[in-house]
């Protein structure tokens, strides 16, 4: 008879029931009030090592892992050096760690290879891709089925249907995570830094027992280190942008800075619009009633119609100021310059996305467009059809279009932060090498005024 201790999974927790070893249970669990022993699911890996090393014996029913079936690598094999001293670097860490490399420097081509390598030592080591976007999900998709030849699964954008290997963003992955987690046994998380954070977000990589993790970026943020670490590994290999351009791996740019300042009626308009949200501030002062940033919160105690026009008025203000007429001739100018290139134009929101869209009738991509929509749109700009895509935000991350080589940033308001992690990403967008290729940045910054109209000041 079997009186070992059970391990098995249940909503993105492990469980451990029957009599355990002390020092297993004050390592990792915590005793349910149903006289059970309970963990965060990530921590799957080290209770086995744990166990394994000190010679307790338990009864693991916590994996139920996918087996991928056989299938052949069919993609050309002529990886970098720096892809396989990526995969041997994380091989190194017990297959768990983070990949920081430049944008274009083929961190999904590293990952199929590393799949490829995995599944042939063990056919249940199914794969989960976690990406931000549902842009993401389908070119992930599309390459690891051409290059495997094979069914792909996908979670997310109204679609679930898991599969050995299978792709699903971080929006699905967290709510679903606590359900599936125990399907696969290696996770990719795509672009980690800007979806993995503190709060529910982390549950994506919190709930999953996989002991094989792979994250891959270009810009790790420093402040989430400690969580990424914990949750997926540490940073097992890194390289610079500059390196790779060096060695030719990705494409040389060349920067062009564009600082435009508002004419006279721009800030009236501009100023004018925000009327509303001024009358209220200097009521609020009058009656001192500024204390914090929480100000406009409770002055809606006082005057709710009033508040309400305010917080339309600032929001029409801003998208006053993502398309005023300065930038936007501007804009026009750069597109003339360069009608025979491809052009990325992104912008700091949707709504100022579909104005230049309408204004020089080019396709938007945003996160409202059906996935057919934003597929024949990426199809046009790959064979040359469309020479140009707008975008706020879908583009930014993860979306191979080699064929750009010219990026129009423009941004909300003039700052002194150029090297941001948006900048980074957006500026990689164009980096991808191809032959006789040439990048070129654009970036047109606008200062937003900040202070109250002097009009109004005086009075």
């Amino acid at each position: 008879m079997n009186n070992l201790p059970t391990l098995t999974f249940y909503e993105g927790m492990l469980q451990l029931r029957g009599e355990a070893d002390k020092d297993l249970i004050s390592k990792f669990f915590k005793q349910h009030p149903l006289n059970y022993f309970i963990s965060p699911a990530y921590k799957y890996s080290e209770v086995l090592k744990y166990c394994e090393e000190n010679g307790i014996a338990i009864e693991d029913k916590a994996a139920q892992y996918y087996e991928i079936p056989n299938f052949i690598h069919s993609e050309p094999l002529d990886p970098f050096d720096f892809q396989i001293q990526a995969i041997e670097a994380w091989e190194k860490t017990d297959k768990r760690g983070m990949v920081v490399l430049p944008t274009g420097a083929g961190k999904s081509f590293m990952t199929r290879l590393l799949i490829a390598r995995l599944a042939i030592e063990d056919a249940k080591c199914s794969v989960l891709v976690v990406v931000p976007t549902r842009v993401l999900v389908y070119q992930w998709y599309e390459q690891l089925r051409t290059a495997f030849q094979q069914d792909i699964g996908i979670i997310g954008d109204d679609i679930f249907n898991p599969k050995p290997i299978t792709v699903t963003t971080y929006k699905s992955a967290q709510i679903y995570m606590a359900s599936f987690g125990n399907r696969w046994k290696l996770v990719v998380f795509d672009e980690i830094h800007k979806k993995l954070s503190e709060g529910k977000s982390a549950n994506a990589a919190r709930f999953c027992i996989s002991p094989y993790r792979l994250a891959l970026t270009a810009t790790p943020v420093s402040s989430a280190l400690d969580l990424l670490s914990d949750l997926i590994g540490p940073i097992v290999y890194e390289k610079a942008t500059d390196e790779m351009i060096e060695n030719e791996i990705l494409s040389v740019y060349r920067r062009i800075s564009v600082h435009l300042k508002s004419t006279k009626n721009e800030i009236e308009t501009y100023y004018d619009i925000r009327k509303p949200i001024e009358k209220v501030w200097y009521r609020a002062k009058a009656e001192h009633r500024i204390q914090d940033s929480s100000w406009l919160v409770r002055e809606r105690h006082y005057y709710p119609d009033d508040v309400d026009l305010a917080q339309r008025s600032l929001l029409r203000a801003y998208r006053y100021w993502q398309s005023i007429p300065s930038r936007l001739a501007r804009l026009e100018e750069i597109l003339q310059k360069h009608q025979d290139d491809r052009i990325l134009i992104f912008t700091e929101s949707r709504s100022a996305a579909y104005e230049i869209s309408k204004r020089f009738l080019i396709p938007a991509i945003t996160a409202d467009i059906e996935s057919d929509e934003r597929t024949f749109y990426l199809d046009a700009f790959t064979k040359g059809r469309c020479k140009a895509l707008v975008t706020a935000k879908a583009l930014e991350e993860g979306i191979d279009l080699p064929e750009a080589n010219i990026a129009v940033i423009i941004a909300g308001r003039k700052s002194s932060k150029v090297e941001t992690i948006s900048y980074i990403q957006r500026r990689g967008r164009v980096l991808r090498k191809r032959k006789g290729k040439q990048a070129l940045v654009y970036e047109i910054s606008f200062a937003l005024p900040t202070k109250f109209n002097p009009r109004l000041q005086r009075s």
